[in-house]
């Protein structure tokens, strides 16, 4: 069978390589698209803009369902949040094109997305999640950042809803002036003591309403793709990062490895949630060994192509289940240390 994908938000840092991976299907189609024009069309076999989800669900949603038409598309891999969620919601519509997707149903993809939704449902079914407590205001940022131990602990406040380092705040009172931890202010990722976030939030008019608070955890974090059918888990491949600035949203480097406890781990969650698609979560290791879930994601992670380095084609094998083919997984025997690289590529 030939397989035609549509594959969105194709400017991503690592699209290029995603391409690269679905290329070793020989009969295929890649369409990409994105809201913006994107160097990464020119690997595409077709490249079509779409509007954003955020800004228009309805014109989304109408002209992906007019491209898969157009194309003759068989299978969709979204690669953004926003854009899995409005597709989760049209599943039953797919299904009707025959149309195979990664993406889980609505109420898993709202659970996976909203981190005060995924902690108090893992929590309820005896799963790691540690402590947090969801903000509304600046007063309950004051409570709850006290019961949490600060000023003696340092302490992270980040989204509800968000990806990658966006609106992540690590809340330091050792920083008397908020400190932005990346080149891009946009994404308003820094670090100060309370008094200091409050300026800053004052000074670009924002606020932290539908915010988290939690500890700020130095353990090791691990970013493990994963797929499930049904909730049972197919696929997990933990990568140990390896980063310089630990808030960095691309991938800096990572370490990818065999772990039981982490594998174990990431079986009872997707088996909770009931996931059938893919997915990703980030889990500490705590220093006595024990994993805990940090944030989690409806998608596949922009740096899964990481394991392609040593053999593991995570597109190609998520491609292969969707298609109901046989898949083997290379087994891995030690650790791998891979980093991104910057390259030009011949556009033939």
């Amino acid at each position: 069978m030939k397989k035609n994908f549509l594959v969105t938000s194709i400017g991503g840092l690592f699209s290029h390589d995603l391409v690269r991976a679905l290329r070793v299907e020989k009969n295929s189609f890649i369409l990409g698209t994105d809201m913006n024009e994107t160097p990464n069309a020119y690997f595409l076999d077709k490249f079509e803009k779409i509007y954003d989800p955020k800004k228009n669900k309805k014109k989304y949603i109408l002209k992906l369902f007019e491209l898969c038409k157009k194309y003759k598309i068989n299978c969709v891999l979204p690669c953004s949040e926003n854009e899995c969620l409005e597709i989760s919601k049209n599943l039953k519509k797919l299904q009707k094109m025959k149309i195979r997707t990664s993406v889980s149903n609505y109420e898993t993809i709202k659970n996976l997305m909203d981190k005060h939704l995924l902690f108090k449902t893992l929590k309820k079914n005896s799963i790691d999640v540690g402590e947090w407590h969801s903000l509304k205001n600046f007063n309950e940022l004051k409570k709850f950042s006290k019961i949490l131990g600060y000023p003696k602990k340092k302490l992270v406040i980040k989204p509800r809803i968000g990806s990658g380092s966006k609106g992540v705040i690590i809340m330091d009172s050792k920083i008397k002036n908020f400190k932005y931890l990346l080149s891009n202010s946009k994404r308003f990722c820094g670090s100060g003591s309370i008094n200091a976030i409050k300026l800053e939030l004052i000074k670009n008019k924002k606020n932290i309403n539908r915010y988290i608070i939690m500890p700020y955890y130095n353990d090791k974090t691990f970013d493990v793709d994963c797929f499930a059918e049904n909730g049972t888990m197919k696929l997990c491949i933990p990568r140990l990062r390896t980063y310089r600035n630990p808030l960095s949203p691309t991938n800096e480097g990572c370490k990818i490895l065999s772990n039981k406890k982490l594998e174990n781990f990431c079986k009872k969650i997707i088996k909770i949630l009931k996931i059938n698609g893919v997915c990703d979560f980030d889990i500490i290791l705590r220093k006595n060994h024990k994993p805990q879930i940090i944030d989690a994601s409806c998608r596949l992670s922009g740096s899964s192509t990481a394991s392609l380095a040593l053999g593991i084609n995570i597109p190609n094998i998520l491609s292969k289940l969707l298609f109901k083919e046989k898949i083997k997984i290379k087994r891995l025997k030690k650790i791998y240390q891979v980093f991104p690289q910057n390259r030009f590529e011949l556009v033939k």
